[in-house]
Parts: structure tokens; sequence; C-alpha cells
């Protein structure tokens, strides 16, 4: 009991020097921000071993000539420094532990708002093998003392998928009335499966010169239109692609063939039959080679193979624009905008990505985005669990090829 009450009273006259110590450097214009974390949690820094901390100049050099993994482990979202490469929230390291180096001796340095959350982080991380993490003393806010900023990525899911949406330099005209024509739509079945507008009955049966506009509420209408289109428009896609080559005898098998069920008998009958929209050898050439470099999360196949209705469906779209004339980079960027509303969060996780490199979304190259190594199942993937959990979207829903 004595040896007890010695070392409460040790510990309590090491708490009165710290905080006296804390005191004196505070009027002496010390670094106040690490004064103000030791002052708010004041065991934390007695627990701290020596080496574990930098200060926000220190992180400040280091950025310059980046070497190590910068982790924001700060929950609820309140912001990130530039140059973060993944968010793991301080209490949830294991279960994210994807997200996290495979090299155990890789150097880390963690941040949170303060530098508790942090603190603790060290601790989880150390316990899972890893031997070179410090952390941000005193956390955002000392990073913010120095005059430094914070990025807010809040902002990003309105930028991939804006409310007022995306509109296409192209018009729906009349291709709704000639597909019921043909018999690619059944109008019975398309209204059964599709719950239309006043509006977009009208593009459907009657045709609209309105230029075609996807937003949350109209991605399902815009997929089905364009998928019955890309499957019907004749297309070298279908001549020289996998669907007319290596697979053509199970063609009727994919989702985008067996999975349209919205025409007047078998799907089949009109896959690759009509020259709906008009296109020279010239344009059919650029659409494929657009097509090769057009690729959709939900699977790892590119549009050369658009074995599903976002496949077809994104077809249809690069026939559309290449037919009006349209830039390639340009397609490029209206694509992009089709498959994010089509697959957002997996964009979400891109912009983040792009964003943490300084890279605005409005800035990214869309050719390289829709390439492999973002956009297929496997980039889009890998993206994710760099990124890891979207620090301000607690709840994520990865796109699919549902019809």
């Amino acid at each position: 009991m004595k040896k007890k009450n010695l070392l409460k009273k040790q510990n309590l006259k090491t708490f009165l020097v710290l905080v006296g110590l804390v005191i004196i450097g505070f009027s002496l214009g010390a670094n106040q921000a690490v004064v103000r974390n030791i002052l708010t949690n004041p065991f934390a820094a007695l627990s701290s071993p020596k080496g574990e901390t930098i200060s926000a100049k220190q992180l400040a050099a280091m950025l310059k000539k980046k070497d190590f993994i910068l982790i924001n482990v700060h929950t609820p979202y309140e912001g990130e420094i530039a140059g973060t490469d993944t968010f793991v929230p301080y209490d949830q390291i294991p279960a994210n532990s994807a997200s996290l180096p495979k090299d155990k001796q890789a150097p880390i340095i963690l941040y949170c708002k303060t530098g508790r959350m942090s603190g603790e982080a060290i601790a989880t991380l150390k316990k899972l093998g890893y031997t070179n993490v410090r952390h941000l003393a005193g956390g955002m806010d000392a990073w913010q003392k120095t005059g430094a900023a914070l990025m807010d990525l809040s902002t990003l899911e309105n930028e991939v998928v804006p409310q007022a949406g995306f509109e296409l330099p192209i018009a729906w005209d009349d291709i709704g009335p000639r597909l019921i024509a043909l018999g690619v739509i059944d109008v019975t079945k398309f209204k059964q499966a599709v719950k239309l507008t006043a509006e977009q009955e009208e593009i459907l049966t009657k045709g609209s010169d309105k230029k075609i506009r996807i937003d949350a509420a109209s991605s399902q209408f815009v997929v089905d239109m364009l998928w019955a289109l890309g499957l019907a428009q004749k297309s070298a896609v279908y001549e020289d692609g996998p669907m007319g080559k290596e697979y053509k005898k199970d063609a009727g098998n994919f989702a985008s063939t067996g999975g349209w069920t919205l025409a007047r008998g078998d799907a089949m009958q009109y896959l690759n039959k009509f020259d709906i929209v008009k296109l020279s050898p010239e344009q059919q050439k650029l659409v494929g080679d657009i097509a090769q470099n057009v690729y959709r999360p939900c699977c790892g196949n590119s549009t050369w193979f658009p074995d599903c209705n976002h496949g077809m469906a994104a077809l249809a779209a690069i026939e559309l624009l290449v037919a009006a004339g349209v830039d390639e980079k340009d397609i490029y960027r209206h694509v992009l905008s089709l498959n994010s509303f089509w697959f957002a969060d997996s964009y979400l996780y891109v912009a983040t990505h792009f964003a943490r490199q300084g890279i605005p979304w409005a800035s990214v190259d869309a050719k390289a985005v829709l390439g492999k190594d973002y956009s297929s199942a496997q980039g889009a993937g890998d993206v994710s669990k760099k990124v890891g959990p979207l620090p301000y979207k607690p709840e994520q829903k990865g796109g699919g090829c549902g019809a």
C-alpha cells in the first residue's frame, strides 16, 4: 500500500512539473498548439515515447519530398491535409487494414484534429506489427496555426454527381419512336419496368429535340434507352470485338443481350441489325477505338466487349457523340459523366484519389479515368483500397449492372 501511495505521489509530481513547464513555455511563446494539446490531454504526452511525434513545420517540410504514407485517422470528418494518402478512423484500424501499406516497416505519419486520436492509433498500428509510425503533434489544429490550410473533400460528391446533372451535346430526336417501330422496345413492357415522367414518355413515344440529360432521377431511363439503341445499332464492335469473334456463339447469353427483356420477342433478333445512327467507316473505327478505352466498374471488360447493360449504353452514347462530330477528348468527358451517375461511389473514390494529389475532378484526364486502371472492376477496387473509407460519406453503395 505504501508503494502504491508513493507511486501516486511521484506521478502527481511529474504531472505538476509538466504543467508548470507548459505554462512557462506558453508565456515564452512556445508552440501553442502543442501546449494546448498537452493541457487538454496531459497523460497522452506522458505516455507517448520520445520520437513518435513531429511538428507541423516538420511535416510541411517533409511533404515537399514525400517518402511516407500520410493517414488521416480523425473521425468525424473535419477536413484533411493535402498529400493525405488514405483515411482510416482511429477506432476502426483493424477492420480497414487493407488500406494500410503491406510493408510493416513503411514510414507512416498519422494525424487527427488535436493529436489524441492519432496517439491512440499508433498503439493499434504497433499491435499490428508496424514499426515506423509517428503522428502530428497538435494535429490539424497545429497545422492551421502555422497558416497552412486544410482540404475539404465533402464537396466532391456534388462535383462528381451534381444535383443538376449533366447534359450531353446530343438530342434524343426520334430514337425512341424508331426503336418502338422496329420492335426493340415494347412500350408496355418499358412502362412497366421504368417509371416514366411525362417528359420521358414523350421522349420515348414521340421523340424530342431536347438534349440527353442525366441526373439521379433519370439515370435508369437514360441507361435503358441507350441500352436499347446500343443493342440494335450496327457496330464494328459486334463485328470485330469479342462478341463477334471468340464469343460469337455465346452472344445471346450475356446480361446485355439475354437481359434485355423489354423488346417484342427475343433480343437477339435485334442485335447489330439497324443503321439507326448513321456512321461512316471512319466513324465506326473511331467508335471502336474509343470503346476499347472505356471500362465500367461492374466488370473487367471494356465497351469493346459490351456484355452488360451499362456497356451497351456507353456504346450507344459513343456512337451518338461520334456521329455528331464531338471532339474525341470531349466524348471521353461525356461518357465519364454517364458512368459517374451509373457508378457514383466508384467515381467518388477515384475523385478523392485525385483530389489528394491536388487534381480537381474537373481537371482529370477523362480518358485515363475511364481506362482499366481506374474504371474496370479491378482498377476501381484497387483505388478504393488506397483511398480507404470515404471520410465524408460514411455509407457507400457500389454500382451494379441490374437491368
